[in-house]
């Protein structure tokens, strides 16, 4: 059966080996037909330079979207140290990509060049795909910006070493750290998104007494790291070490919404289903937690655990969601973002996500990456959200007339 969305996997050493296995593995799916859009994930032990020049090698001039992550996936499973290629085709539908190097620094400037080009563009798009550095930049900028616009937009912030301070994003034919690639679809080109999480809140709540732009730095006027020290058990000094830096992301912070900021005045009753998660990156050396997003001074933030069963349960209600979405539009391609937290969470049972996924979605394609974000537009009359801890999928689909 002819499909107009395919992938290939490549597993290697080399970089530029592994990025032409998976795109020729691609290519060999689809034939004569010409590829409309690339989507390209890259573990992070890769050097993207040498996957890039393995893509355009095979590519020339498609469109590519991607980005550095955790680990990549697919029907069959996780496919550690890995490039996965996923390639779309299709007469009626097209795709541009843009590329922002200096998106880490100076966010505020890519948000009004970005809203500026899709202004201009020569297609009226259809939905906007977008990928960040996600540890460098202000991805809430762009948010912000992309609210004047009435398009549907989804994507996620890049994943890697927190150690390491970079993650790597690849656009048209560039690729680097602290950038921003956006692929806006237009056509016949469709996309159903649905975005859920299985984390809960433990009770536990503080005020975030201080903080500076991403970084917690007291919670009940109190380091950041002697509350997780006081609830989770060792010390703060032990918190901002391997392995508990690393674990503290399954211990998220829920910010409540509607919390007056501020002030020291009284907490208010939590709404569990309004609460905007946010993660920590790490643990800091001076007690301080580096966030993936800021955390609002003087909000009501709650300590949340995830349950690998709620989890599991998300994924499934994440794929009906992003099908019903689509209306009578004929599914292509499923993409599967989800939060590097949920590679903790299910470790020991990590190829059981693939199978629920895979059980959901049925004969659609399927290939996803572990991120540090998730970027939601929740309605057209709001901007779009980007979350923490969440499983995004989205449905590339051919819409109908």
């Amino acid at each position: 059966m002819k499909r107009n969305a395919v992938y290939g996997v490549g597993i290697g050493i080399n970089g530029r080996d592994a990025a032409m296995q998976a795109t020729q593995r691609a290519l060999d799916q689809i034939g004569t037909a010409r590829p409309v859009l690339a989507l390209v994930f890259v573990s992070q032990e890769f050097n993207i330079t040498e996957v890039l020049a393995g893509l355009t090698s095979l590519l020339g001039e498609t469109p590519l979207w991607g980005f550095s992550t955790l680990r990549a996936l697919t029907a069959e499973g996780d496919q550690p140290r890995s490039v996965v290629v996923a390639i779309i085709t299709g007469t009626d539908l097209k795709a541009q990509v843009q590329w922002y190097p200096n998106f880490a620094q100076d966010s505020p400037a890519v948000a009004r060049q970005f809203i500026q080009a899709l202004k201009q563009d020569i297609f009226l798009p259809q939905e906007i795909l977008i990928a960040a550095d996600g540890i460098n930049g202000s991805l809430v900028t762009v948010c912000n910006a992309l609210g004047e616009l009435n398009v549907h937009v989804a994507g996620c912030t890049a994943a890697g070493e927190p150690s390491l301070g970079k993650t790597y994003c690849i656009g048209k034919n560039q690729a680097g750290p602290g950038a921003l690639s956006a692929a806006v679809l237009g056509g016949r080109f469709r996309l159903g998104v649905g975005c859920a999480h299985g984390w809960q809140d433990l009770g536990v709540y503080f005020r975030a007494t201080r903080t500076r732009d991403v970084w917690v730095q007291t919670l009940d006027n109190a380091p950041a790291a002697e509350t997780y020290a006081r609830y989770l058990g060792y010390s703060a000094r032990e918190w901002a070490f391997p392995p508990l830096t690393d674990m503290a992301r399954l211990y998220p912070l829920g910010i409540e919404l509607n919390t007056q900021t501020g002030g020291a005045g009284p907490f208010v009753e939590a709404d569990p289903t309004n609460l905007l998660i946010r993660s920590a990156l790490r643990v800091e050396v001076d007690g301080s937690l580096r966030m993936s997003a800021p955390v609002p001074e003087g909000s009501v933030v709650h300590l949340m655990t995830g349950d690998p069963d709620a989890c599991l349960a998300a994924a499934t209600t994440a794929v009906q969601d992003a099908l019903a979405a689509l209306g009578k539009a004929t599914p292509l391609l499923a993409v599967a973002l989800i939060d590097a937290s949920w590679q903790l969470l299910l470790e020991a049972r990590q190829n059981h996500l693939s199978t629920v996924l895979k059980s959901a979605l049925g004969e659609i394609p399927l290939v996803g990456a572990y991120t540090f974000g998730q970027l939601v537009r929740p309605a057209l009359d709001k901007p779009p959200v980007l979350h923490n801890q969440n499983l995004e999928v989205l449905v590339f689909a051919e819409g109908h007339e």
